[in-house]
């Protein structure tokens, strides 16, 4: 036994040959002649695996069980799924209970050998090994089988782990079988991912046994103590050193593993956190142990301490609520001290320390800073008290451990040093400049924390300089054409990068942080503004903003660096390796697959062989005269395995079964990591998110046995397929590297744009350049748009690209968002417009793209969404500008936005029945119907694409993000002729009153404006706005008398909210002058929009005589005397500039939204300084009295102004756009009153006498000389200032508005004092006479208004019968 163990480990080919007896040359030969009874078959592996039973039935036979365990170990490394399948077949594994927690079946006779050879022998150790072994051989080739060898593993770590340290074993080989131990529990940890039953089972020992914890622990610190023991007195004596100083490391490393993939959300914490986190445990805690370990002089040991000790900072952090017992990190001074040393040491660069211990060591002060910042706060002032006493420090040294630094410099000093290296570093190992920049990040991250290191750090240009060389130095090393070329280096060099852009976005925002803090009240103001006006280092950093630099970061970020032809091939070299391999099981050949492999590879054979294509291709070498399954299914794997090799090859396999058979085998992803698997980790691995994890698959295949000539091609497949893996692998995270440095740097550059609107921070050149700008929105625009193009082909590669994009398009809106700035800032910005238009062609181009694909995929919901945001924000910025498209140089660049948005539509129309899409494309189609694209061109495109009738059910049952989005679409189609007509046919007016009905709106809501109903308010405004809209465009339409009887239908339960909501705007007009002295009310525009199209369907019900046919006429009646209320508000306006006297204060309307503030910095249009157009400047002027309300109802006039120069006051295109929309309300009350009046004329007609009785309110003549006196000063006003010029059309509207609303009141005037017998008001007649004169002389110039202008001349005459007689308008 023991020289047939010697040459099985020995030479693996002589093993495979004795258990492949039966594929000898000699029994294949017989096997031909018929003569197979020549030769005896035998099988070892069985042999062996029925011979434990019968060993173990006799304690005396520990050594040669030992020997056989040892064996079988050997063979499993050499042909797996051979053993297994003898193993299984003598159920060696089997428990007793049947079950995979349960007992093993041998545990019992093998714990009697175990203690026998202990206390017999007084030595364990070779039983022990060789049942350790084993395990770790069975789990690691035989994981899929986790039900069967289940109660094998579990035995070996519940009852050899936790009782082997008290057997007895012969001198030396105590550590060895604990180093066994360890290995094996490494084992099962990282199985764990591979077998989720065993992986489970083996989880709960570790996290629950305490019996397990307990032997861990007693295991790490008696190796520490004895190691200890043996550095203070130099003590080389212990022969086993290096065994303990080998179970240390595993034993720290199986802290670090398990604490590091505890899942995030287990609760409440485990046993084992319990244990290492106590500060009760003996004879000392862990951090006390990793601390003093932290010190020995063994890098290995050091590393696996740091590690460990980072983990443990975290697991601190998090447990801390939930654990009542937590070790403190800062209680023992002398601790604090021996660690500062020993860093400071390991970080001296005089010293020749490891890579790996450096950025162990960085990423333990990382942890600590980010989760014990009071542990680092000691470190750093123990370390500047050690740079001041170091001398002292020096003479304590007892040559136990490296304790300190030959340094006298702190830690804050060396880690400065680094930084000066930086670019040596980058070259040479940029894993260490990434860790110290992970370090430098969560220093800054703690902002104050940590502010007495950072001021150090900021105040110093070497640092800042030196990290400006790392940007650009990134930039040379990896240029943008490098990706087949890339190694591990370039991909730390790009997160290298990524970190300096994370640093500078806290630094910039703690800037601003502080300055806002020391600019705060203090005794000296203008010393305090001094002190800080000083230039702050960091600008170093920022001053390539405006050079190259930032259009080779744009170019090289956002290029793409995901080679999808390279991991199309990594996944048809996976599924050429496959098909081989099924060729070979076929045969009966597993050779050193692991058994998992097998059993994934029989799984696929027998579903290749059951899919249709496969089938057909039966059918088709039938016909062609083959014959027998097995010939043809042979056949067909051939020919296949050949097709797959000419596709890796570069010759694509023609559309037919053989590529459907491809993609068949492409859908099981065989050999690919489960990117899912890190996501659940405490602490998730730098790159750990590669495609295949060559390593695992390398030990699952066994290649390095596949040395015999008949495996020779076997071994070639395998390893071009390995080979191309390791290649996609690095290409992977290179590319990955560079999309999140890409994300950091997005995050830099909107932190940026922001500070650089903060005129407190000195930043270099005030920000980013317009040139710089466009530069890179070419740069990015065509990034985005080669990587949509390498979309297609290979598909089943598409996914590795979706992240990509959304970071391609992130790109985009951040420079969309910089350039309209830039825009919004230069008056004349017309220049940027056509790559604006190119950020909306690619944006129109790839969501058109991108929309076809996502019902394949949910990953790219988050780049469409990102693409719509930047279509929106493009169109409602251009649409500012649509004021200005009719000018020469603008109208190309509109013609290609009207052509862009006809392309977009069907793209919108589709997208708007997805919930999440919903807002975003109905926003769009909102603009492109306002501005872009004409009615008669838009309406068929949405009757063919927007299925209204569906949209409209599921906003009346909660499918929609928002409802008002939809309503303002409705409202803007309803504004159009051919719009109206399609509302009217999808029955809006039913969807409307299922809407409104829905709504929480009462008439305390409405009267008291209560800001938790203004959202439910402004959807009520918005159905109201609808309904007036499609009267106004089919008022002349064949269907008129259909829309107005669903008008009064709808209308007929609102009027009591809209007598609500119009008597809220009056009920201030009853207050006194001292409540509305200490009151100032706020209204918007869209308020006064609210009341306009109240007032249009009042006119609209007046006009069909409801309410009064429907017996209300209490509500008719109050309504009347409600509008006559706002009437005299609009008209209380003085007309004289120097007499502001009837003029309210209290009225207070300020822009609100950002169109409004947009336009509350353009210059009128109109430029009056009469009336509405004069009193609209100063209510818009902030108050601290100002209650602020959307929905509060209009307030009358009641304060008077009796200071103030009001003609300094600024007129301003939002003031203007107050004052026309309170003048079509006047224009508006006027029409409802006239309707009232004529309609009490004609009853009176028919009664032939004036029923006072019933005789409707109308409104008193001051309140109308008040309305007329301001027309004819404005008109007047404004036509004398354009002589005979003509009027701009906005203009020429709104004076025919005014003169209409003229006229109205006169009618009406005249119809009052005829009914009522008043007498005109004396002096009223010289004054207006004078007034209309002038302003009747002033429109002749215009023949556009002579029919007003002779109506006018009419209805005065009736009013004035003197006028006729004193000639005056002669």
């Amino acid at each position: 036994m023991d020289l047939l163990y010697r040459m099985v480990s020995s030479n693996k080919d002589l093993c495979f040959a004795l258990l492949h007896v039966d594929k000898s040359p000699a029994v294949q030969k017989s096997k031909n002649l018929g003569q197979l009874e020549n030769h005896v078959r035998i099988d070892i592996a069985k042999i062996f695996c029925n011979s434990i039973f019968k060993y173990v039935q006799d304690v005396n036979n520990a050594d040669i069980l030992s020997k056989t365990l040892g064996l079988l170990a050997e063979m499993i490394k050499c042909a797996p799924y051979h053993v297994f399948d003898a193993a299984f077949e003598c159920n060696i594994f089997t428990s007793q209970l049947n079950g995979p927690s349960s007992d093993w079946l041998l545990s019992g006779a093998l714990a009697r050998m175990l203690f026998a050879a202990s206390e017999g022998n007084g030595d364990c150790s070779l039983l022990t090994t060789s049942v350790l072994d084993f395990a770790t051989q069975v789990l690691r080739k035989g994981a899929a089988a986790d039900d069967i060898i289940s109660p094998l593993i579990v035995f070996s770590i519940q009852y050899i782990m936790v009782n082997h340290m008290n057997w007895k074993y012969k001198k030396y080989s105590r550590w060895k079988t604990t180093l066994r131990v360890f290995e094996l529990v490494k084992t099962c940890i990282h199985v764990k991912p591979f077998s989720s039953k065993l992986g489970g089972i083996i989880w709960e020992i570790l996290l629950y046994d305490s019996s397990v914890h307990s032997v861990l622990w007693s295991i790490l610190s008696l190796a520490t103590q004895l190691l200890e023991h043996s550095y203070r007195r130099n003590y080389h004596g212990l022969k086993d050193i290096e065994d303990i100083e080998l179970v240390l490391c595993n034993g720290l490393d199986i802290i670090y593993y398990i604490l590091s993939k505890l899942p995030e959300d287990l609760l409440p914490y485990p046993p084992f956190v319990t244990m290492v986190l106590s500060s009760s445990l003996k004879p000392f805690t862990l951090i006390t142990a990793l601390t003093s370990l932290l010190s020995f002089r063994n890098s290995d040991i050091q590393v696996a301490a740091a590690r460990a000790l980072s983990v443990l900072c975290l697991i601190a952090y998090k447990a801390q609520p939930q654990l009542m017992e937590n070790v403190s990190f800062t209680g023992d001074v002398s601790e604090i001290q021996r660690l500062q040393a020993t860093i400071s040491s390991i970080l001296d660069e005089e010293e020749k320390t490891n890579d790996c211990l450096v950025v162990a060591v960085f990423n333990l002060l990382t942890s600590a800073a980010r989760y014990q910042p009071a542990f680092l706060n000691s470190l750093m002032e123990q370390s500047m008290k050690s740079t001041d006493h170091n001398s002292s420090t020096n003479n304590q040294n007892d040559g136990s451990s490296v304790l300190t630094s030959k340094s006298n410099a702190g830690l804050v000093d060396q880690i400065l040093d680094y930084i000066v290296r930086s670019i040596e570093l980058m070259n040479r190992s940029p894993s260490v400049l990434l860790s110290i920049l992970d370090l430098l990040k969560a220093l800054w991250e703690s902002g104050i924390q940590f502010l007495f290191v950072l001021e150090k750090l900021r105040s110093s240009i070497t640092f800042w300089d030196n990290l400006s060389r790392c940007i650009r130095a990134t930039l040379d090393i990896c240029p943008v054409d490098c990706i087949a070329a890339v190694d591990e280096n370039f991909s730390l060099r790009y997160h290298c990068q990524g970190k300096i852009f994370e640093i500078m976005s806290h630094e910039l925002f703690l800037q601003g942080k502080l300055l806002a803090e020391t600019s705060n009240p203090a005794p000296n103001g203008s010393k305090g503004q001094k002190e800080h006006s000083a230039p702050c280092r960091s600008s170093v950093v920022l001053k390539w903003f405006d050079t190259a630099i930032l259009d080779d970061l744009i170019s090289h970020l956002s290029s793409n660096a995901y080679n999808k032809k390279l991991l199309h091939r990594a996944k048809v070299a996976a599924c050429l390796c496959t098909i081989h391999l099924i060729t070979k099981l076929s045969t009966g050949d597993t050779g050193s697959l692991s058994f998992s492999v097998v059993k994934k590879i029989q799984i696929i054979s027998t579903k290749l062989s059951q899919h249709h294509s496969f089938s057909a291709l039966q059918s088709q070498y039938c016909q062609h005269g083959y014959s027998g399954e097995q010939e043809l299914n042979n056949l067909i794997i051939n020919d296949l395995y050949h097709h797959i090799r000419g596709e890796l090859e570069g010759r694509k396999i023609s559309s037919g079964p053989f590529q459907e058979l491809l993609s068949f085998l492409l859908e099981f992803k065989l050999f690919e990591h489960d990117p899912l698997e890190q996501l659940q980790n405490t602490c998730p691995v730098a790159n750990a998110n590669f495609l295949f994890n060559v390593e695992h698959i390398h030990d699952e295949l066994g290649v390095d046995l596949w040395i015999s000539s008949d495996r020779k091609s076997s071994k070639e497949v395998a390893e071009e397929m390995l080979d191309i893996m390791h290649k996609s692998n690095l290409m992977k995270c290179y590319a990955d590297a560079k999309l999140s440095t890409l994300k950091s740097f997005l995050t830099f550059l909107s932190v940026y744009t922001g500070a650089s609107s903060n005129k407190n921070l000195d930043l270099p050149d005030g920000g980013i350049s317009t040139a710089t700008t466009q530069s890179a929105v070419k740069c990015a625009c065509k990034s985005f748009q080669s990587t949509v193009d390498s979309l297609l082909p290979q598909v089943d590669t598409n996914e590795v690209l979706f992240p990509l994009l959304s970071g391609q398009v992130e790109l985009l809106l951040t420079l969309a968002r910089i350039l309209f700035d830039q825009a919004k800032q230069n008056k004349k910005s017309s220049h940027l417009y056509p790559d604006i238009v190119l950020l909306m062609k690619t944006s129109v181009a790839s969501t058109s793209f991108l929309v076809d694909l996502l019902s394949s995929t949910h990953a790219l919901k988050q780049p469409v969404k990102a693409l719509l945001v930047l279509l929106l924000s493009s169109y409602e910025f251009m649409y500012s500008k649509v004021d200005i498209k009719d000018l020469p140089d603008n109208v190309n660049i509109f013609g290609e936005l009207a052509v862009l948005s006809v392309s977009l539509l069907p793209v919108l129309c589709k997208l708007a029945e997805n919930r999440e899409f919903s807002d975003l494309a109905v926003a769009s189609m909102d603009l492109i119907l306002k501005g872009f694209v004409p009615s008669e061109v838009c309406v068929p495109i949405l009757q063919k694409h927007f299925h209204l009738q569906a949209i409209l059910h599921r906003c009346q049952h909660g499918g929609l993000l928002s409802t008002q989005v939809i309503l303002n679409f409705l409202l803007t189609l309803g504004r159009t002729k051919d719009g109206a007509t399609v509302l009217q046919s999808a029955n809006i007016f039913a969807f409307l009153k299922v809407l409104l009905s829905q709504l929480s709106l009462d008439d305390s809501c409405l009267r008291n404006s209560l800001s938790a109903q203004v959202k439910d308010v402004n959807q009520w405004g918005l159905g109201l706005a609808i309904v007036a809209s499609l009267n106004h465009c089919l008022d002349d339409d064949i269907s008129r008398n259909n829309v107005a009887n669903s008008t009064i239908s709808f209308l007929s339960g609102q009027v009591p909210l809209m007598s609500s909501y119009l008597s809220a705007q009056s009920v201030t007009a009853h207050q006194n002058k001292k409540r509305a002295l200490s009151q100032k009310s706020q209204t918007s525009l869209s308020t006064l929009s609210l009341t306009e199209n109240i007032l249009i369907l009042l006119c609209i019900l007046a006009k069909y005589h409801f309410p009064r046919d429907t017996g209300k006429k209490e509500v008719d009646s109050e309504l009347r005397e409600i509008i006559i209320h706002l009437l005299a508000f609009v008209s209380k306006g003085s007309v004289k500039a120097s007499s502001s006297s009837n003029w309210n204060s209290s009225f207070f309307c300020p822009a609100v939204v950002k169109e409004e503030l947009a336009l509350n910095e353009k210059p009128p249009h109109i430029r009056s300084k009469h009336g509405w157009f004069k009193f609209a400047a100063s209510c818009t002027l902030s108050t601290s009295g100002a209650s602020v309300s959307a929905s509060t109802a209009l307030p009358l006039v009641i304060r008077d102004k009796s200071s103030g120069d009001s003609d300094s006051i600024r007129q301003t295109r939002f003031t203007e756009m107050l004052a026309v929309q309170i003048y079509r309300i006047a224009f508006l009350i006027m029409k409802f009153l006239c309707s009232q009046a004529k309609e009490a004329v004609k009853r009176a007609e028919e009664l032939e006498f004036l029923d006072l009785a019933h005789f409707p309110e109308l409104p008193m003549p001051d309140i109308l000389h008040g309305l007329q006196d301001q027309v004819v000063s404005i008109v007047t006003e404004v036509f004398e200032a354009n002589g005979s010029s003509t009027l701009n059309p906005e203009t020429e509207r709104v004076c025919h508005l005014l003169l209409v609303t003229l006229e109205m009141s006169l009618y009406m005037e005249l119809c009052v004092s005829q009914s009522c017998g008043i007498r005109p008001v004396l002096g009223r007649f010289e004054d207006f006479c004078k007034g209309i004169k002038a302003m009747l002389q002033a429109i002749e110039k215009h023949s556009s208004f002579k029919a007003l202008a002779r109506s006018l001349t009419q209805i005065t005459t009736l009013l004035y019968p003197g006028l006729v007689q004193t000639n005056l308008f002669m």
